[in-house]
């Protein structure tokens, strides 16, 4: 079995080997042929160079197995009508972007508004005075420090200011019904 193996791959490497050959005396040949012209050996060039041909699809035909002619893998012909569309390969977006720093939140002018379980993570909900709002979780970075944790009710910050560290904890505005 590994001696048929072995024979087939060195068949494969001779008939590749051949079929290289061939592809670059074929892509090199025209520059022969325009200086055998200008010696006047244009007559030995071409028949080198049908030789080759013949070679080429005999090596093809063996390779393939089919009887000598052309070698065509897959003939499909698609077209886009593109009539009445968009280009699929403009972007989708227009327009000038500039390129602006994130700021940060300040926990000193946010208040907390609600807390988001997603599996292990817990995420705190921020609204600033502006009525814009922001997401959090545990160890996200905020004006001058970052949060150290986000519990069922509270998020905890530590902030560093003047070389001074500080914990601030942000307590959930309950909404109080009737009686309580």
């Amino acid at each position: 079995m590994r001696t048929q193996t072995r024979n087939l791959k060195s068949v494969w490497l001779l008939s590749a080997s051949l079929a290289f050959i061939a592809a670059f005396i074929a892509v090199n040949l025209p520059s022969s042929t325009a200086c055998a012209e200008d010696n006047g050996d244009a007559g030995e060039i071409k028949a080198a160079a049908q030789a080759v041909d013949t070679m080429r699809s005999d090596v093809a035909a063996d390779s393939l197995g089919t009887g000598g002619g052309p070698m065509v893998l897959r003939e499909k012909n698609y077209y886009y009508q593109a009539f009445n569309r968009r280009d699929p390969f403009q972007s989708l977006i227009d327009g000038e972007f500039e390129e602006t720093e994130l700021e940060l939140v300040d926990i000193y002018a946010v208040k907390l508004v609600g807390v988001l379980s997603g599996g292990m993570e817990k995420y705190a909900m921020l609204e600033d005075k502006n009525g814009f709002g922001y997401i959090v979780k545990a160890g996200d970075p905020v004006r001058n420090g970052s949060i150290v944790s986000v519990g069922e009710q509270t998020l905890v910050a530590r902030l560093t200011m003047f070389g001074q560290t500080n914990s601030v904890t942000l307590r959930l505005e309950g909404k109080k019904g009737k009686g309580e």
